[in-house]
């Protein structure tokens, strides 16, 4: 064999055990329960829209919900509201003492509906 592919065959194998211990680490710390750290931001909902774009419910805290809209420009709000307001069921670590399960569609409509001013008279 070639000097030259005795080397590719050693690189290669190189990578591939140290891959395995890596991937081996991960695995076993899981298993344990260790989990990244977690911060104030939990995504609770995606809404695909096409390949590039989605729409995100990023619950702030414990009392504040964003919706959030990603494409190819970045992030952008696109609203806001309270946990109570959104009343989506709650799941493990999600939303802590919601309500009943709404849609996604429901959710987004009830945030991005006009707000109805009261201090004007109506035509």
């Amino acid at each position: 064999m070639s000097p030259e592919a005795t080397y590719l065959l050693q690189s290669l194998g190189t990578v591939a055990v140290f891959g395995g211990v890596a991937w081996l680490a991960t695995a076993g710390l899981r298993r344990l329960g260790v989990s990244p750290a977690r911060g104030p931001l939990q995504v609770v909902a995606r809404a695909p829209l096409d390949g590039r774009r989605a729409i995100y419910l990023v619950r702030v805290g414990k009392k504040r919900v964003l919706v959030v809209g990603a494409g190819d420009s970045g992030l952008s709000r696109l609203g806001s509201l309270s946990v109570d307001e959104l009343e989506l069921e709650a799941e493990p670590g999600a939303l802590e003492g919601a309500a009943p399960r709404r849609s996604f569609a429901q959710a987004l409509g009830r945030v991005l509906r006009p707000v109805r001013d009261d201090s004007k008279p109506e035509r």
